[in-house]
């Protein structure tokens, strides 16, 4: 169990610095979004706001489910859907990531995006694989 914990603390650490980069630092706008947004969302414009809170929305989720991790990990036997749902998550970011591929989106932050999606799912994976088999 004890790499089910690591994995559940260093996943639920990074959700938390994705929540502080996308709600407070405003890192993903500034490095995908339009050039100019940002100005753009504190001069009142709707869209560029509509933006700029959607991406704060997905930091907080982010946030949500790293503190999840990260206090779940103090019993990650009894944690293990919410290493799934985790997972599930990343799931859903490399679907996200594939669709910004296919609009047309530069191909910089989606491919980089979908190699850590992938390890954190492939090592989430095998840490349950592998604790399964222990608890068997």
């Amino acid at each position: 169990m004890n790499s089910l914990k690591w994995w559940m603390r260093i996943v639920g650490a990074i959700y938390l610095f994705l929540f502080i980069a996308a709600a407070f630092l405003k890192l993903p706008i500034s490095a995908e979004g339009p050039e100019g947004v940002l100005a753009q969302a504190s001069a009142g414009d709707p869209t560029a706001r509509f933006v700029v809170d959607t991406w704060v929305a997905l930091g907080i989720w982010f946030g949500v489910l790293g503190a999840a991790l990260l206090i779940a990990s103090r019993i990650p036997e009894q944690a293990r859907v919410l290493v799934w749902t985790a997972i599930g998550w990343e799931l859903g970011g490399i679907v996200i990531d594939i669709y910004k591929v296919v609009r047309g989106y530069d191909l910089t932050a989606p491919v980089t995006w979908i190699v850590i999606h992938s390890v954190i799912i492939v090592a989430g994976l095998l840490i349950l694989r592998k604790t399964r088999s222990s608890l068997g």
